[in-house]
């Protein structure tokens, strides 16, 4: 008996948030079995993560509902800093031209996404969602694993993919160590939504007030949501931090129960952690069951998003055949060293936020008062997988507009669909024809000449991108990452060989 007839689903799937929904998604495009797990009886009904990025909206669009997350989401325009007074220390916009070809941040309500991202799922003929299903036990074989539900039944896959959480069981069950990078708080999260007719809210995006007395947060979370945050000091009892008295008094200042309806307030500890590694044999990590961050920069779940991405790209190649299963060692490879980027720049964040000490939450104030500069977008590469020293490689690749020969103007990955991507400015002679059509066969490549007859660019943000790096073509990976980038035709023969041999092509 084949194996494929062996199993229950291709991947087993533990976990149903937004990056179980979106692995879910991209694996069932594919045409993948995957049967996902969730131990809850039914959908997170309160809101959790409030922000993702441009990049994470080019994984929406990747799965065809980016029309349907920008009619719940809304751009963020700015990060403040502000004085305990509420005047503000230093403004970092969010309104630059971001590579992704998308606004550069957005703000959502979690259950609104999880409803967009669920009917992507169930959009897929391939994919089983099941509630109420919990995970007791993994047992591994030779090229599949065994999980044991609580209720005693069992399904077998060739890949399970633990998007648990943080308190993963199947991180648990693997026995994979957690890295502790050096931060710990508590802090009380409130979400609010105004009645009706209550009057506008003047605050600010996002703004983070630098009070040595009582750290906090307060910001937009998508057009009729807000969040408050408040660090817990010395003194300050958990249980009495959420009881709705003492909310509406730290509310008081914004907004009071006339006004506004509690939707959650709770306690969460914020952590900075990573897993050791992101695969265990047959199975694997994602999101916060790989990596746990502060939320400073707002990029747990997009970072999350970032492993499925990753992760559905290497498991289509293996699942279909086309490259070896050691193509997984990858993974970790490529994912952890960006994620530990992430959590660092979030940890140092949180530390200026987190300052209780008077004199020197003082001291930080007057610093951010005198810059002169901005820092620039936080973007960190990928880890691996890609070609070394090569420009661009491993960097997020731009998306331009194209103009096909029907004069319809569109965004590159529109035009070009998914998997990996070669796009250049001149026409390819027969030796870099001939290997474009190998890896067409082998993995689907697809190609593109800008500027060639048909395909005319909209601006010039992929010619200027090519230009400033001395390159006349791109090989751009299924997450968006660059793999290399070739000065001249022979070099995109080069290219394409060396994306083949990193692949284990089969």
């Amino acid at each position: 008996m084949k194996l494929a007839d062996a199993v229950d689903a291709d991947v087993l799937i533990v976990g149903y948030g937004p990056v179980g929904q979106t692995l879910a998604a991209l694996l069932g495009a594919s045409g993948h079995r995957v049967l996902v797990c969730e131990r809850r009886a039914g959908h997170y009904e309160t809101p959790r993560a409030g922000h993702f990025d441009h990049e994470i909206m080019r994984v929406f669009q990747s799965l065809g509902i980016a029309d349907e997350v920008r009619r719940i989401a809304e751009p963020a325009r700015a990060y403040e800093f502000l004085d305990p007074d509420g005047s503000v220390l230093s403004r970092l916009p969010r309104e630059w031209a971001a590579p992704s070809g998308w606004d550069a941040s957005y703000h959502f309500y979690q259950p609104e996404l999880e409803e967009v991202l669920d009917a992507a799922v169930r959009g897929a003929s391939t994919v089983d969602v099941r509630f109420g299903a919990e995970l007791a036990r993994l047992r591994q074989g030779d090229g599949h694993v065994v999980a044991t539900l609580a209720d005693g039944g069992e399904v077998t896959a060739r890949h399970v993919v633990g998007a648990d959480g943080a308190n993963s069981a199947v991180r648990t069950l693997c026995g994979i160590p957690t890295e502790d990078l050096g931060f710990r708080g508590d802090w009380l999260v409130v979400d609010v939504r105004p009645r009706p007719g209550a009057p506008a809210l003047d605050i600010p995006d996002t703004g983070q007030v630098l009070d040595p007395a009582r750290p906090n947060h307060m910001g937009r979370v998508a057009q009729r949501y807000f969040r408050w945050e408040f660090m817990l000091v010395d003194g300050d009892d958990p249980a009495e931090m959420v009881k709705p008295e003492r909310v509406w008094e730290l509310l008081g200042p914004w907004i009071g129960p006339r006004e506004g309806e509690l939707i959650r307030q709770t306690v969460y500890q914020f952590r900075a952690l990573v897993a050791d590694t992101f695969r265990h044999r047959s199975v694997l990590l994602a999101g916060d069951a790989a990596h746990v961050m502060p939320p400073f920069l707002g990029q747990g779940m997009s970072s999350g998003i970032r492993d499925a991405a990753t992760l559905g790209w290497m498991l289509d190649l293996v699942l279909t055949g086309a490259a070896d299963p050691k193509l997984l060692d990858l993974y970790t490879l490529s994912r952890r060293p960006q994620v530990i980027d992430y959590i660092e720049e979030s940890v140092r964040v949180g530390t200026v936020v987190c300052e209780t000490d008077p004199v020197r939450a003082a001291r930080r104030r007057d610093e951010m008062r005198s810059a002169t500069e901005l820092p620039p977008p936080f973007e960190p590469p990928v880890g691996a997988g890609f070609r070394d020293g090569q420009p661009l490689a491993g960097r997020l690749a731009v998306q331009p507009l194209l103009r096909t020969g029907g004069g319809k103007t569109e965004r590159s990955d529109d035009v070009l669909g998914r998997g990996f991507t070669l796009s250049s400015v001149v026409e390819p002679d027969a030796a870099t024809a001939a290997a474009i059509a190998d890896l067409e066969r082998a993995i689907g490549l697809r190609s593109v000449v800008v500027g060639a007859e048909g395909v005319q660019e909209e601006g010039g943000a992929l010619r200027d991108w090519l230009t400033e790096s001395g390159a006349v073509a791109v090989l751009v990976r299924p997450d968006f990452y660059v793999y290399g980038t070739a000065a001249g035709l022979p070099e995109v023969v080069d290219l394409l060989a060396s994306l083949r041999a990193s692949l284990s092509l089969r």
